[in-house]
């Protein structure tokens, strides 16, 4: 670290709780970068089976913010927001998990709402939305959710129509079996994943959407597959944030890995170990939902609510 970013006393940080990761972002008062790291923690791990969280996912994710913390304070963080979303909303044992994050790091976590983490996602993943359409869809695949907004693509999108679909690779993995690709089991969360989409789909049908929209993806899955498609040497997140791909390219590459098995995903350049095992209903969900909206390409983005977080933080 620099002696500038040592001795910077205006940077604000966000941090972002999900079902699988733990993510911070640190930024100066111009809103740039100075840091960001991501934790896989792992939090919703069997809260589908037993609707709450287990002693050792808190104890994870509480490590986490201690870790955080200790960033924060090393570049001296004056102003953060800390969101927890979908994991957390679901958790019975959720006031408990909140309170013990604070007694043990220090960090004021926040539960935020399905409509609040659809808009800090919008205003994120806009910054790579393609020009020229009129609307903007913003697809956001989490660990425990999935969340679909369509607004105006201009500076100040308005939020025209919004749905979370209480679905995410690792949930969905646990309820419908899908540690390995199986038809079944996979057009069953098909199946669900359209049923909790249908009233979105026909509220948005008031709009001419169709052909004058674009698709922005934020999280691991697109980024993943973008940098697949456009063959980086390896997963690189940041290498893939803005990258667009065809649906057709999408299809048939996403076609190919559902017959992956375990192993030969854990040892992919663009997979890994830790996403091997909710790999699978990832892609079911991702497809399905793109499939939906009825778009002819998609832009992956990193940046999401971190980055709006940072923005507010700093405007």
């Amino acid at each position: 670290m620099s002696e500038e970013f040592k001795n910077n006393e205006e940077a604000v940080a966000a941090m972002d709780l999900g079902t699988n990761s733990n993510r911070l972002l640190i930024a100066d008062k111009n809103g740039t970068p100075l840091f960001r790291d991501v934790r896989h923690v792992a939090l919703g791990e069997k809260l589908a089976e037993k609707g709450c969280f287990t002693e050792r996912s808190m104890e994870r994710a509480i490590c986490s913010f201690m870790d955080f913390h200790q960033m924060m304070d090393a570049y001296h963080v004056t102003k953060y927001r800390a969101i927890a979303t979908a994991a957390c909303r679901m958790s019975h044992n959720t006031q408990d998990f909140v309170a013990e994050v604070k007694k043990m790091s220090g960090v004021d976590l926040e539960v935020i709402s399905e409509f609040e983490e659809a808009r800090l996602t919008l205003l994120g993943a806009r910054l790579n939305a393609p020009v020229g359409k009129k609307y903007l869809f913003v697809y956001d695949l989490g660990g425990g959710s999935t969340e679909i907004t369509l607004s105006t693509n201009d500076e100040n999108p308005q939020i025209l129509a919004t749905v979370s679909v209480p679905l995410g690779a690792r949930n969905a993995t646990e309820i419908f079996g899908l540690q390995e690709y199986d038809a079944k089991r996979a057009k069953q969360l098909e199946e669900k994943v359209e049923a909790y989409a249908a009233a979105f789909m026909e509220k948005i049908k008031v709009y001419d959407y169709v052909g004058q929209t674009a698709l922005v993806a934020t999280s691991s899955t697109p980024l993943r597959l973008a940098s697949w498609i456009n063959k980086l040497p390896q997963y690189d997140k940041f290498e893939a944030d803005g990258l667009t791909v065809t649906i057709k390219d999408l299809d048939e590459l996403i076609e190919k890995v559902l017959n992956y098995s375990f192993k030969k995903r854990a040892a992919s350049i663009y997979v890994g170990p830790n996403r091997a095992g909710i790999f699978i209903a990832a892609l079911v969900i991702f497809r399905t939902i793109y499939r939906m909206l009825g778009c002819d390409e998609l832009t992956a983005s990193l940046k999401g609510a971190q980055e709006a977080i940072v923005s507010e933080l700093v405007g």
